[in-house]
């Protein structure tokens, strides 16, 4: 059985009821999520005289209560920020790290295969979070206001509960036979009677008792206090490892963003084991005239797009995990003029490349060997801030999968991570989103697993002019990549920009992939005369959170394609 069929269990298809229209707001700051409830919040925080770091405090929690399947205190992703006056924006890389107790051996079949239902379900899957770290520092160093105050706020939130859209009602209903297995999940988001509908109401009386501890005792509660004795007991005698040692020995990595310029624009985003350098490959890549002259939007603007993006996920097998820029010479070679124009050149304008070609013009003899062996969504979220000083933060974080793990810890309210299916157990064979995995990944305790989140701020000189992000796994560089070209380079609206139809491609499955979108599929034949073997997905393809700023002020905006909301003020 191949890995990927392994996983059939744990998908869920998705109708593609997304909303018809973008969520859009303008004003002198402005926040866009994807939801109407935590956005809100994050506004009336800046109104009563909190920064944008207030916000992303008060926001990245409010999401646990209001999009649970992503929104969380029990995962981890990665916060680029940058102060109005700073050249630079910083990284805070809090993705999870495995346990020091978990063993690699733990998660094997008799087979010697990996098993999702230990990597990516319950308490095994858990690895230690880095949500509650990142963001009490975050506004420790950065805030305005105190985070006692924020939290008591929260602390009404999570007791109140919110009203679910018409997408969340969906993924509950499919879900339900997962999450119902844990005591703590099923009190939260497990309906007694009939199917979920839009518009009912979830509440979590646990995790407001949670952020009244947070309120009183700080972060320390979490990582070495009554939070943190709570996780051990709850996840070690139900099969996980986590324990509170390794909640004491969690920090996060502050770190320096990656970036490239484009037509006079910067773009940073996050280093490995983070998916910006995915997308900083595409990016540079394409920065060439002869993509540069392409209509956006366009089969050859597609064509283009996805054959850098198949280089792209071709190199990545050579890098992608914990590695430093100067220790490997593909990571390095993403910002060679000389290395971008000869991946340009091999692009072909009338036909797809196959990927096991682009592996011997790339001189991929090891990569192909491994795959030789081989036998045969995600829940990510993102938020987008820009406060009246000019102060910007572009934020994804995870569960990984919907709902993580789906094990919440009794009494806490506090859904954890499944984060331990984001590393490569066997190199070659594909995790969940059809990704091969890689001996840069391969598990081990104490460690990062690799990730494609790719949170993005857009800088001309001091000035933030963007911050976008997606979630989508292995999407999200190649989502964000085309939006930025058609805005960027040809000036096209970012709301036209993320309205439009996506595409997307991997490398394997050597399949282009595409949303159920009307004027996307009038281009498919064209595409198809290529060579191309395509596919439609059975869900939309990511959910762009953004802010952009023009001659009258900040605009946000919120894609249509999980209902999300943006404001301003």
């Amino acid at each position: 059985m191949r890995m990927s069929e392994q996983y059939g269990q744990y998908r869920m298809e998705l109708d593609n009821t997304g909303g018809k229209s973008l969520s859009v707001a303008r004003g002198r700051g402005a926040v866009s999520s994807v939801s109407q409830d935590a956005t809100a919040l994050a506004i009336d925080v800046l109104k009563d005289g909190g920064n944008a770091f207030d916000a992303a405090f008060v926001l990245a929690f409010a999401l646990a209560v209001s999009h649970p399947q992503a929104g969380n205190l029990g995962g981890g992703g990665y916060l680029l920020f940058k102060e109005s006056q700073s050249d630079v924006p910083v990284v805070y890389n809090y993705r999870e790290r495995s346990s020091a107790q978990a063993r690699y051996e733990k998660y094997l079949t008799d087979k010697g295969e990996a098993d999702p239902a230990l990597t990516s379900l319950g308490p095994p899957s858990v690895c230690v979070p880095g949500t509650v770290k990142a963001f009490f520092t975050l506004q420790k160093e950065y805030g305005a206001l105190k985070a006692k105050d924020l939290l008591r706020t929260l602390a009404d939130l999570a007791r109140q509960g919110c009203r679910i859209t018409g997408y969340q009602a969906q993924c509950l209903n499919r879900l339900r036979p997962s999450l119902n297995q844990s005591p703590g999940t099923r009190k939260i988001l497990v309906k007694e009677k009939g199917p979920f509908q839009q518009g009912d109401l979830l509440q979590n009386p646990d995790l407001a008792h949670t952020f009244e501890v947070l309120a009183e005792d700080g972060s320390a509660s979490f990582y070495r206090g009554e939070i943190a004795e709570r996780i051990e007991q709850n996840l070690t005698t139900n099969g996980g490892f986590v324990s509170v040692e390794d909640l004491m020995k969690y920090d996060i990595n502050i770190c320096k963003p990656i970036a490239t310029e484009l037509n006079g624009y910067n773009i940073w985003t996050v280093p490995p084991e983070g998916g910006g350098s995915i997308l900083i490959e595409i990016i540079n890549i394409l920065k060439h005239e002869g993509f540069f002259n392409i209509e956006p939007y366009t089969t050859d603007y597609y064509h283009y797009l996805a054959q850098a993006a198949k280089i792209a996920f071709v190199d990545r097998m050579d890098y992608m995990g914990d590695c430093s820029f100067g220790d490997n010479d593909t990571y390095a070679a993403i910002s060679s003029d000389k290395s971008n124009l000869h991946r340009f050149n091999l692009i072909e304008a009338d036909r797809d490349i196959p990927t096991d070609e682009y592996l011997l013009k790339l001189n991929k003899n090891e990569t192909a060997a491994m795959l030789r062996g081989e036998g045969g969504s995600s829940n990510t979220t993102h938020f987008s801030i820009v406060d009246t000083q000019g102060n910007a933060v572009s934020n994804s974080y995870t569960l990984n999968l919907r709902y993580g793990s789906k094990w919440t810890v009794e009494g806490t309210g506090i859904l954890m991570n499944g984060s331990t299916d984001c590393f490569s157990f066997i190199p070659g064979k594909p995790n969940y989103f059809g990704v091969i995995g890689n001996s840069a990944n391969q598990f081990a305790p104490d460690k990062r697993p690799s990730s494609n989140m790719s949170p993005v701020l857009v800088t001309r000189g001091k000035d933030v002019h963007l911050l976008i992000g997606s979630p989508g796994g292995p999407t999200i560089p190649t989502s964000i990549a085309g939006v930025l070209y058609s805005v960027l380079v040809h000036g096209v609206d970012p709301r036209v920009g993320i309205s439009e139809g996506r595409i997307h491609h991997q490398a394997w499955p050597d399949t282009l992939f595409h949303e159920d979108d009307t004027s996307l599929i009038a281009k498919l034949d064209t595409l198809a005369a290529k060579d191309y073997t395509i596919e439609q997905r059975h869900e939309l393809i990511g959910d762009m959170q953004a802010v952009f700023r023009d001659k009258n002020g900040y605009v946000a905006i919120s894609d249509h394609r999980r209902e999300g909301a943006a404001g301003a003020l």
